[in-house]
């Protein structure tokens, strides 16, 4: 944010203060004010809420037949498509567009990649014409349909990743998969967790990550995520900031 866009915050607050007597903000409370606005964003976006990797319990019926014309095997941004069994679905039901992937050995469930977003046009006997509004990923025939629920973004402030691992009834958990099965990520990526619901972890929730200790080396604090999508076992984080690279095995801790 430029200094020019920080002044007028800060103005802004001087201003609703009253700007003068005991009501009024000193500069320093001002600074601070305008810091808070500034860093306070949108840590949970749009995007978030269908383009990530999650368990899934048992496998969606519904999946693509078939494009809506010719015979393309990748589908993307306005393409219309076939779906079914239509099932109890009706006309304008939003979608959301599914790849479903290997297993993660330990954890039971369906490792689901997010490929976009789509809604019914029309039911056609026991199939259902969609066109899809957002890809995030590649589209194939055959990927699965899930029921979309809207959700808000979120916004909040990136808190950070100082501190150490805590012991004791802190809840904790370890990154047991990497989004595209990679060895590392960086800011903004996915990464499934080995706690969820039943553990008491909601969508919001900031988390620590920690490397895994090793030998006579402690954890270190190496980067923040929030949790984007919680299941019964599992969760799906997003990486917020970091200081060194996310490796498959590092660990998480509630703030």
């Amino acid at each position: 944010m430029s200094n020019k866009c920080c002044g007028s915050i800060v103005l802004a607050i001087f201003i609703l203060s009253g700007g003068s007597g005991t009501a009024r903000l000193s500069g320093q409370d001002q600074i601070d004010k305008a810091k808070i606005f500034r860093d306070t964003y949108p840590i949970v976006v749009e995007t978030d809420l269908y383009c990530t990797i999650f368990m899934l319990e048992g496998e969606p019926a519904q999946h693509i037949l078939a494009p809506a014309s010719g015979e393309r095997l990748l589908l993307s941004d306005a393409d219309q498509f076939w779906g079914g069994p239509a099932g109890d679905w009706r006309e304008g039901r939003p979608l959301q567009i599914v790849e479903v992937g290997p297993s993660v050995p330990g954890v039971s469930g369906n490792l689901c990649y997010g490929r976009g977003r789509a809604k019914i046009i029309r039911l056609e006997g026991d199939r259902f014409l969609a066109q899809i509004e957002k890809s995030c990923g590649p589209i194939r025939l055959g990927d699965r349909l899930l029921p979309f629920e809207k959700k808000d973004i979120l916004l909040g402030k990136d808190l950070g990743y100082g501190g150490t691992l805590q012991g004791g009834e802190v809840l904790t958990g370890r990154l047991i998969f990497l989004a595209d099965d990679r060895y590392e990520i960086g800011t903004s990526a996915y990464a499934l967790i080995n706690i969820g619901r039943e553990q008491g972890l909601q969508p919001g929730r900031q988390l620590t990550v920690f490397s895994a200790p090793s030998g006579d080396k402690p954890a270190q604090a190496v980067g923040n995520a929030v949790v984007i999508d919680a299941g019964r076992a599992t969760a799906t984080i997003k990486i917020l900031s970091l200081k060194d690279i996310i490796l498959a095995g590092d660990l998480v801790q509630v703030k």
